[in-house]
């Protein structure tokens, strides 16, 4: 596992759960387009053919080639773990061939799961939740379980990097969730309101599983939304959770009993979380665990209780019996907007790569990845840096002083490409028991589970390691800029065509992957990157001039992709900001690259159009843009090229072309 905490309220959703179906290839990206349509829409002229080619899968909704690579990482995955499955017999226990097979064998393993259901860890949870007296004893029992299994329901806490010094690691609390986002709770759109009615059906039907009538479970369903809905109203809104300043509120331990409840057991708590009362530790949300806090009386406990066994339902919807899985894919088509669920086959080893993710890690860099593809990308890494350092440096809006802060940003930078140089070692002690040896998924998973939370206690008093990966499996299609780090992250997935090539021109290559360094890259000087310094840490490193004029620039990017639309939906600016000004500075750092070394503008810019080629259901189409911090493909293209003088240069844009921006319109801050 690459994260402690098994669940959060809080899921960003970016791109996901698509499949191409038509005989395409990544490659095939068009050599040229037609000037005048180009002038028009330069999107719809480079894209709209192979759009119109896609077909999304029933159980997927959206496609594009990011879904085209996720489903071959998924296909080439998808072999390895159902041949060690098959031939379980023949690898050592202790090896991760086992360990993967016998876990996938797990999940497929239908009538095991149906019988054992929560198994021994949950079926004793929800016992102790039985018993619960008062707040006091249902809380115990909820830390309890959030500290040795890393499941919150009322409460959580963990040990992280401490964001404003990260040679220190400093616990982290926050409270329960709300179900679904504040977004969801109080839209009043015909989407917004089928999300609700699902989770409340989604809800009755966990209730309904476990024991309920329908006619109770209905009833408990409307006011566990009723609950959530008001403990929604205290969360942020989506672009809040990108502010450091939002998220970072040093308090001591003794505050919680204060700030949260006052049935929170102190000295189990402190036992637990191995914590003195007089320690620091950081509440992302103050508002939202006070709120959260005020309900938690004696007189509201058996509606508590009904909550925590939602909650718990519901995060092991996907590992305890079958009928749970099957009513966890309904609530998922509801929101994406998909013909039918997924396969038990593909649940399975979706389970198998997100529990054993590093074990798929490896398998996938020895065997599906050419290595030389990592240094050559190396190689492409530093000179984007280069180019940004000098970029930088010429900035005529930034003083001396917080350019001298900046380059330090660039050249403390960490690259992370391909995969870790070392795999973590709590895989060590990893052991999977299969079903031929009495194993059962929903044990299985809370011990990993439960090994992955305590190996971060053991090292929590040693040194950030900042070769570690934290943010992405080597198997991921996508890229990742980590500010408490300063460090980028490509994954072995993304590096294949369309993104990249050792093969393709070079337009190709700095078009697709040559763009997303540069987005990746400048992600350490957006709104929210560009709070952390140079080691991480969260620190305003700007003079104070400076950093009015970016927030002045930055202003200018949220009102210029305000002015746009998808799919008969506004754009968000201010949601989206932080990804918008990544779009922006990443593809003009790439221009000039493809100025300096005389490539063909034309190709580049097709190539970079390509790549977010992308088609969604309606209701995944409505989804992102209410939850997504990225806007919509076709925005990615037209927006960003409508601001490159260069654009203009190499198709010849001119006033009454629908791709033209006055010269005061067009926005660029890196």
């Amino acid at each position: 596992m690459n994260k402690n905490r098994v669940f959060s309220w809080l899921m960003a959703i970016v791109l996901s759960f698509g499949m191409l179906l038509t005989p395409l290839t990544a490659d095939a990206a068009p050599q040229s387009v037609d000037p005048g349509q180009a002038r028009e829409d330069f999107y719809e002229a480079v894209d709209a053919k192979v759009i119109a080619g896609m077909k999304i899968d029933d159980d997927a909704s959206g496609t594009g080639w990011f879904y085209q690579l996720r489903d071959k990482v998924d296909e080439e995955l998808k072999d390895y773990i159902i041949n060690y499955a098959d031939n379980i017999d023949s690898y050592d226990k202790s090896s991760k061939e086992y360990q993967l097979g016998a876990l996938y064998l797990c999940a497929m393993d239908a009538d095991t799961r149906n019988a054992y259901r929560y198994g021994t860890v949950g079926n004793k949870f929800l016992a102790d939740v039985d018993r619960a007296q008062n707040m006091e004893e249902l809380l115990s029992a909820a830390m309890k379980l959030d500290r040795t299994y890393g499941i919150g329901t009322l409460f959580s806490a963990g040990y992280g990097v401490d964001t404003k010094n990260v040679d220190e690691k400093v616990l982290y609390v926050s409270a329960g969730t709300a179900f679904l986002s504040k977004e969801y709770w109080f839209g009043e759109d015909d989407y917004s309101l089928s999300v609700r009615e699902a989770a409340r059906s989604f809800i009755s039907t966990l209730h309904q599983i476990n024991g309920k009538t329908k006619e109770d479970a209905d009833a408990l369903a409307d006011q566990i939304c009723t609950l959530c809905r008001t403990l929604s109203a205290a969360t942020y809104e989506i672009q809040e959770y990108y502010d450091p300043e939002k998220l970072y509120h040093a308090y001591q331990v003794s505050d919680l009993k204060e700030i949260y409840c006052s049935g929170l057991p102190m000295d189990l708590f402190c036992s637990l979380y191995e914590a003195q009362e007089n320690d620091k530790i950081i509440v992302g949300e103050p508002e939202y665990l006070a709120s959260f806090g005020s309900l938690m009386t004696d007189e509201n406990l058996s509606l508590w209780k009904e909550y925590v066994k939602t909650i718990f339902y519901y995060i092991c919807s996907d590992w305890s019996d079958m009928e749970s899985q099957n009513a966890l894919g309904d609530f998922q088509q509801a929101q994406e907007g998909t013909v039918t669920a997924k396969s038990p086959e593909k649940i399975s080893l979706s389970l198998v790569k997100t529990v054993l993710n590093d074990f798929c890690s490896q398998v996938y860099v020895e065997n599906c990845f050419d290595k030389e593809s990592k240094i050559e990308v190396e190689n492409m890494v530093k000179q984007v840096l280069d180019v940004y350092r000098e970029r930088i440096i010429k900035l005529d809006w930034m003083q001396d002083a917080t350019k001298v802060e900046a380059v330090k940003k660039i050249n403390s930078m960490t690259v992370k490409v391909g995969y870790p140089d070392q795999w973590p070692s709590y895989m060590d002690a990893v052991r999977i028991y299969s079903p031929a040896e009495g194993g059962n998924l929903i044990d299985n998973v809370l011990n990993l589970y439960r090994i992955s939370i305590q190996d971060s206690y053991e090292k929590r008093e040693e040194p950030t390691d900042r070769k570690k990966w934290e943010q992405a499996d080597a198997f991921t299609v996508n890229a990742f800029y980590m500010p408490s780090e300063n460090a980028i992250y490509f994954p072995a997935g993304i590096l294949q065509s369309p993104f990249y090539d050792k093969n393709a021109s070079a337009e190709e290559n700095w078009g697709g992957i040559g763009t997303v360094i540069g987005h990746e890259i400048t992600h350490a000087f957006d709104n929210t990157g560009a709070k952390y310094d140079s080691k991480g840490n969260y620190r305003n490193w700007w003079t104070q001039e400076d950093l009015v004029k970016f927030e002045e620039l930055s202003q200018r990017v949220v009102e210029y992709y305000n002015g746009y639309e998808n799919a008969g939906l506004q754009v968000n600016g201010k949601q989206t900001l932080t990804e918008n000004i990544a779009d922006l500075g990443g593809v003009s750092a790439i221009t000039e690259i493809a100025c300096t070394e005389g490539l063909d503008r034309k190709a580049l810019y097709n190539q970079y159009a390509w790549i977010w080629a992308l088609k969604y259901t309606p209701d995944a189409t409505k989804m992102l843009m209410l939850s997504d911090t990225h806007s919509p493909g076709k925005v990615r293209v037209n927006a960003v090229l409508s601001s490159m003088p260069e654009f203009y240069e190499a198709y010849g844009v001119v006033p009454g072309d629908g791709m033209y921006k006055s010269p005061e319109e067009r926005v660029s801050i890196w």
